[in-house]
């Protein structure tokens, strides 16, 4: 490898366990889509946190709403993909994807519980959430065993 910085190796795990995390949240994104009856409705709601009241009631799919809904879901794992590859890769274990996933979790759960207090539109109670509680925890850990996974095959 022409650069293997400790930097750049970090950063590469990082953004790949991101990636990964991001995968499996689009995923079940979708799943709770599906199972609700509006496919890009939780997509939207992500949109909204960038969009504000443009995004606010689209509930079909809608290409400028949904697209951007994507893009901040993937950059916001990407992105703390990235952050939590620093902060696992500082703690020195003999486990580091049980560290990943630790670290992962705990973000998680702080993540929803931000969302459920600061963006209802998201996480709340139906028909202005796009996610119930559970399907917000539900989101954490599959996007925290995808970051763990990431972190795990980047080696």
């Amino acid at each position: 490898m022409p650069d293997s910085s400790p930097v750049t190796l970090t950063l590469r795990r990082g953004a790949r366990g991101g990636a990964l995390a991001a995968a499996a949240a689009a995923g079940a994104l979708l799943g709770f889509g599906l199972r609700g009856g509006m496919t890009a409705r939780p997509f939207n709601a992500f949109a909204a946190l960038l969009l504000g009241n443009r995004a606010r009631g689209v509930w079909d799919f809608d290409a400028p709403v949904s697209l951007v809904g994507i893009v901040v879901l993937v950059a916001g794992c990407m992105l703390a993909g990235i952050v939590l590859g620093a902060l696992a890769t500082t703690i020195g274990t003999r486990r580091p994807r049980i560290v990943a996933f630790a670290v992962a979790l705990v973000t998680g759960a702080a993540a929803v519980a931000i969302l459920v207090s600061r963006a209802p539109d998201l996480i709340g109670v139906a028909p202005v959430g796009a996610l119930s509680l559970s399907q917000g925890i539900v989101l954490a850990v599959v996007a925290s065993v995808g970051f763990a996974s990431g972190m795990g095959l980047a080696r």
